[in-house]
């Protein structure tokens, strides 16, 4: 009777080897697959740049995104929204980005004929719930045990906002006014006058406010800041600017100050005032006394400067007279309406009435 073959270990066995072999190379071709899907993927540096902004970490956002200032870029620039609290605010819209790799021609600015590069979207919804997306260049700029990519944002210029109210007076500068943008102080107006200019990472959104004592923006005004611009380019940050409820108190102030001059003058003529009163009866110069009821002041603002178109008020005067023929003495009441014009001066945060009339 013979005896049964002994079974011998499954490592013993032809291929055995050979299957555990291939089965590595499947495995280790899936790792490194996934490994590139999910972690050296083009993705990968953006959204550590997203995670810099909605948490107001500039300096790693700087780092990340290479950042850096055209030098063309004005010397005042404001950099409120680079960092802290107020970058953080500008990158809320961020919360729930999805950050997707497409396949998108790389904008020329960026183009590196010598790398393998990458357009990566920032897709977002903005305060009104619209759809925004902020297109990012990629670069591979290495391959670590020949199998993982490395990926790095390409060096990524500061965007440059001009704001851009939609009028200042010619001498607005003087005041320097300022606007604040999420509670974060900054100028309204660059050297000279001319428009201030704010370095801002992309995406983000820009909430401005501005309330100088004759010259406002009525509401908060925002604005996008969605494309990643070459180095040197500036966006326009454009906003109404009004005149604030004070100018009406205040030029009705001047104005009636300057006709307390008027009023102020004992005699029937007022000198360099639009009113008097004739008579060719002799009148008690103790008696004389003149007043202005509130002006009617119009003014518009049509051009760079506001103006005044005209100025409408009634003076009174209470006197005695004494008729000359029969020396009796009788009270008289006196009004004329009168019309005048004048010039307005007026800044952010001064306002001077200049009569014609004087």
């Amino acid at each position: 009777m013979s005896k049964p073959c002994a079974k011998r270990p499954v490592y013993q066995r032809p291929n055995f080897w050979g299957l555990v072999a291939a089965g590595l190379l499947v495995l280790a071709a899936t790792v490194i697959t996934v490994l590139n899907a999910t972690v050296y993927n083009a993705e990968a540096p953006v959204k550590d740049y997203v995670a810099a902004l909605k948490a107001g970490e500039g300096d790693t956002a700087m780092a990340v995104s290479a950042g850096y200032l055209s030098d063309e870029a004005p010397e005042t620039i404001s950099t409120v929204l680079l960092d802290g609290e107020a970058l953080a605010a500008s990158a809320a819209p961020l919360k729930d980005a999805e950050i997707v790799a497409v396949d998108a021609a790389v904008p020329e600015s960026f183009r590196d004929e010598d790398l393998t590069q990458q357009v990566v979207e920032i897709r977002y919804r903005d305060a009104e719930d619209q759809t925004r997306a902020t297109g990012v260049v990629v670069d591979k700029t290495a391959t670590s045990w020949l199998f993982f990519d490395h990926w790095e944002m390409h060096p990524t210029p500061l965007q440059q906002v001009e704001l851009a109210p939609s009028r200042m007076p010619e001498d607005a500068k003087a005041d320097e006014p300022v606007a604040h943008i999420y509670e974060q102080v900054t100028p309204l107006l660059g050297e000279d006058g001319e428009r201030g200019v704010l370095a801002a990472f992309a995406p983000s959104i820009i909430e401005l406010e501005y309330h100088g004592t004759y010259l406002e923006a009525a509401e908060t005004q925002s604005h996008a800041v969605t494309d990643v611009l070459a180095a040197g380019a500036t966006t326009e940050f454009g906003f109404q600017v009004e005149l604030t409820p004070a100018v009406d108190e205040a030029i009705n102030r001047e104005v009636q100050q300057q006709l307390e001059r008027c009023t102020g003058q004992t005699v029937l003529k007022p000198a360099g005032c639009p009113f008097g009163y004739e008579t060719t009866n002799r009148v008690v110069p103790e008696t004389v006394s003149w007043s202005i009821g509130m002006p009617e002041v119009q003014y518009s603002w049509d051009g760079s400067e506001p103006a005044i178109d005209r100025i409408m008020a009634t003076a009174e005067l209470s006197a005695q007279e004494v008729d000359i023929g029969s020396g009796q003495q009788a009270a008289t009441d006196y009004e004329e309406v009168f019309e005048m014009s004048a010039d307005l001066e007026l800044t952010p945060e001064n306002l001077r009435v200049r009569p014609e009339w004087q």
